[in-house]
């Protein structure tokens, strides 16, 4: 239950390999917090979220129960993983010629922007372009108003989870072995940034990068590519590291401090006190990416992650998985002497037989935790802002964005900034994605980052930066601990996460792979789908059967004997022709 990454990879490698799958969501939309929104229907989640809900009561289904069964109760807070939301629209309510920096309009809170909206866009102004250009400070252009964004809404992607995807990670490999790639389209992320300084810098990763690079000297470049040479394999000199934290590693490597950074925050993406070994292992991984699609190790799907869960979901579909929306299961039937789950009650009372149930942790009660653990949160916001945050010759750039701690006790900050190419943001502007683990509320996380690099009513001497035009933050339960063994429950109920903290996928990959493994431990995990050129028809039942089929089989191998049999004809009768062209070549000789 539920249409996350996780769940909708188990959902389509059941189904591919022949298991009758039930998936169903409560929501009215796939991905559950890995979904993708445009702006208007961003809004409206907002509003929802606002809305203090009423606790759904609790229905009796005991009349249901037969002997020996017993009945367990699943929670029913949709809205529990996501907390502390809070609007900021620096945009003006409606378009207007670009004046004075700093006159975008006043922070509005969230309630009164959502309630806002669907006056706004009743009473939008009739202004047919006002993108073009929008990236150009000119003087005369008009600024983007908040009716032109809702106008736009459309054209917006907008992620609730921010990450990119490793071009050798296990969901790449994944998506290539399972054919689930041809449902969707992806865009190198072409740059790497760092904030330092008060600036921001673009990091060299790559050996053209590095000689092509203002930023570091000959020496530091020999260093660098040295050091990354190095990390290749693991050396007896690394392991005496272990335990010891990765920047005491890179300093006894006698790098400077330049280097050091651009290692630590930028290429390992891990902090001053993180052990060596874990610091190295997230070195090899960015630089085994490296060169396989582009010049950085990232991918971006087009149209936005949210594209990803849905991909799995139409696999699934294909091969024969029922898909309901809106519709939930209130409660579990436990036979008793097996421990296992043998039905399920969904929300509207009626049984469906199930020999096994996937569901998300959210929905377990705190009753059958062996051990209770404080949840986990991370900090997010997403901005829409009028250019790039480093201008460059190209308006095409998806950049990845390291920010170290700006203060002692702050948490490092990803950002990865989306061009309109990405289909997820209108022309003229862009949309970033700020992540961080929690200290607090997301406000209290991410706003001084914001307030440094781009320019809000907040900002001093942020004439150069971008203006800021819109703002969501929230925090997000942090899905990477969950421990499923640390639960008391029925033998075939496994439990998935959301979203975790790291950049890539690996958690919910490997999440996916181990529940499928334990159900169907002699199947193959997510084998290929057959492309739709190769499906063979039976002509007398209209079935069709694919190339993992026994029939295809047979029916390629007759084929190739065939083809083998019209071609040896063409041999025989070639030979014929030349034994006659043979024959009419001696009668003219003895003529």
């Amino acid at each position: 239950m539920r249409s996350g990454l996780a769940e909708s990879v188990v959902a389509a490698a059941f189904s591919r390999v022949g298991q009758r799958v039930l998936h169903l969501d409560r929501r009215s939309y796939y991905a559950a917090n890995w979904a993708s929104f445009t702006f208007n229907a961003l809004l409206t989640w907002i509003q929802e979220h606002h809305e203090e809900s009423q606790p759904e009561e609790v229905q009796d289904w005991s009349s249901l129960l037969e002997e020996g069964e017993e009945l367990i109760y699943l929670l029913n807070r949709d809205s529990a993983s996501i907390t502390n939301l809070q609007v900021f629209c620096y945009a003006s309510e409606e378009d207007e010629e670009e004046e004075a920096p700093d006159t975008t309009g006043e922070d509005q809170g969230g309630d009164d922007e959502v309630k806002e909206t669907p006056e706004t866009e009743s009473t939008e102004g009739e202004e047919p372009t006002t993108a073009a250009g929008q990236s150009q400070s000119e003087p005369t252009r008009k600024k983007i108003s908040f009716a032109h964004l809702v106008k736009e809404g459309r054209r917006f992607n907008i992620d609730l989870v921010s990450k990119l995807m490793y071009s050798r990670g296990s969901l790449v490999d994944l998506l290539i072995k399972s054919n689930v790639s041809r449902y969707a389209e992806f865009k190198n992320v072409t740059r790497i940034l760092t904030y330092r300084g008060g600036k921001v810098e673009q990091v060299p990763c790559s050996r053209a990068d590095v000689f092509a690079s203002r930023q570091l000297s000959v020496v530091e470049k020999r260093k660098l590519m040295r050091f990354l040479t190095s990390c290749v394999e693991e050396t007896e000199e690394q392991r005496a590291y272990n335990g010891r934290p990765y920047l005491e590693f890179l300093c006894d490597q006698q790098l400077g401090d330049n280097l050091q950074h651009f290692l630590l925050h930028s290429i390992a993406m891990v902090t001053e006190d993180t052990p060596t070994e874990e610091g190295l292992a997230s070195t090899r991984h960015f630089l085994r990416s490296l060169g396989r699609y582009g010049n950085t190790p990232f991918l971006f799907p087009v149209y936005g992650l949210g594209e990803i869960p849905q991909c799995f979901c139409r696999m699934c579909a294909v091969f024969g998985g029922i898909y309901c929306l809106r519709h939930s299961v209130s409660c579990l039937l436990l036979d008793k002497d097996t421990n296992r789950c043998k039905a399920v009650i969904d929300s509207r009372g009626q049984r469906i037989s199930c020999s096994h149930f996937v569901v998300e942790d959210g929905f377990i009660g705190a009753d059958w935790k062996r051990e209770a653990t404080p949840t986990r949160f991370l900090s997010r916001a997403v901005l829409i802002t009028d250019r790039s945050i480093l201008p460059s010759d190209s308006d095409q750039q998806v950049s990845m964005v390291t920010v170290p701690p700006i203060a002692a006790g702050c948490p490092a900050v990803k950002m990865v900034e989306l061009c309109p190419s990405t289909m997820t943001c209108m022309p003229g502007t862009y949309l970033v994605h700020l992540t961080c683990q929690s200290a607090g509320s997301a406000y209290h996380d991410l706003s001084p980052v914001v307030t440094r690099m781009f320019r809000t009513p907040e900002s001093h001497d942020q004439e150069s930066s971008p203006t800021l035009l819109w703002c969501l933050y929230f925090n997000m339960a942090d899905g990477s601990g969950l421990e499923g063994e640390g639960h008391d429950l029925p033998n075939n109920v496994y439990l998935c996460s959301g979203p975790d903290a790291g950049l890539g996928h690996e958690h919910a990959v490997r999440q996916a792979q181990a529940i499928f493994q334990k159900i169907l431990p002699d199947e193959e995990f997510c084998p290929p789908a057959p492309n739709p050129e190769d499906i063979v028809y039976d002509g007398e039942n209209n079935s069709s059967s694919t190339p993992g089929d026994g029939e295809t089989l047979e029916g390629e191998k007759e084929k190739e004997e065939t083809l083998e049999g019209e071609v040896e004809k063409e041999e025989k009768v070639e030979g014929e022709v030349e034994k006659e062209e043979k024959m009419e070549g001696e009668v003219e000789k003895e003529e």
